[in-house]
């Protein structure tokens, strides 16, 4: 497995838009990260549909379940662990646009996801607020679904159909109680939209899933637009504290 440093270079060279070779094996021309490497870092492994979850191949479901979860089911990609969460964290914090691609690749290698897109009528990022947006100069979980979009068929977007409230915080700022007591005021529906969402299968996005606060909202709020049924894409998972790595 490549040495962090050796991540480090990756990122680097992948912010500038520099060719790179595979930093795991050295292949070319498979850069930033061929797909053995890839699927050997990110193997698909089962995962509870309801809370996305690593799962015992010989269970369905798992105790931390949310049970009363609004979403159909929830796909998950890779743990919010080294190295993804750098990666993640370099794409959403720090301007670093050229992993979308590589990142959405991730979700390639699973089957599931391809079964996700094609059941789905339409699919939308969860939103971030103006602000951050202004800030920031680019949607991180935009530009994921525009780099899958790129290798897959995928539902029609809408990416205007929800709005955050650009009073709330970011819930990555926030403990456990405050994400659960921001939830319920963190989105509002586009009117305009409703036409488009009303008894249809929808499809939402997220790059990280925390405590599932975001995604519940998200998802509460197009039920109550008249969704028929939706579902949660993201990308990586956020394990509970016993099962991090140390």
């Amino acid at each position: 497995m490549m040495r962090q440093s050796g991540w480090r270079r990756w990122l680097h060279r992948l912010g500038r838009g520099v060719p790179a070779l595979c930093e795991a094996c050295g292949r070319w021309p498979d850069g930033p990260l061929c797909t053995p490497c890839r699927q050997d870092l990110a193997p698909v492994i089962p995962r509870c549909p309801r809370c996305a979850l690593p799962l015992p191949a010989e269970l369905h479901s798992c105790s931390r379940c949310i049970d009363d979860a609004p979403w159909q089911q929830v796909l998950a990609r890779v743990d919010y662990a080294p190295p993804w969460d750098a990666w993640i964290a370099a794409f959403k914090f720090r301007g670093q646009r050229g992993l979308a691609a590589p990142l959405a690749r991730l979700w390639l290698d699973d089957p599931a996801v391809d079964a996700l897109l094609r059941t789905s009528e339409v699919w939308l990022p969860v939103p971030s607020a103006p602000s951050r947006l202004a800030e920031r100069g680019y949607h991180p979980v935009w530009e994921l679904m525009q780099a899958l979009a790129a290798q897959r068929p995928t539902p029609r977007a809408l990416a205007q159909a929800l709005r955050r409230d650009d009073t709330t915080t970011d819930q990555h700022q926030l403990g456990r109680a405050q994400r659960l007591a921001q939830g319920p005021r963190l989105f509002r529906p586009d009117a305009r939209m409703a036409a488009h969402i009303a008894g249809r299968h929808v499809l939402v996005v997220d790059d990280v899933m925390t405590t599932g606060v975001t995604l519940r909202a998200a998802c509460a709020t197009l039920l109550a637009m008249g969704a028929v049924a939706v579902s949660a894409l993201v990308l990586a998972r956020t394990p509970p504290p016993e099962l991090a790595v140390q």
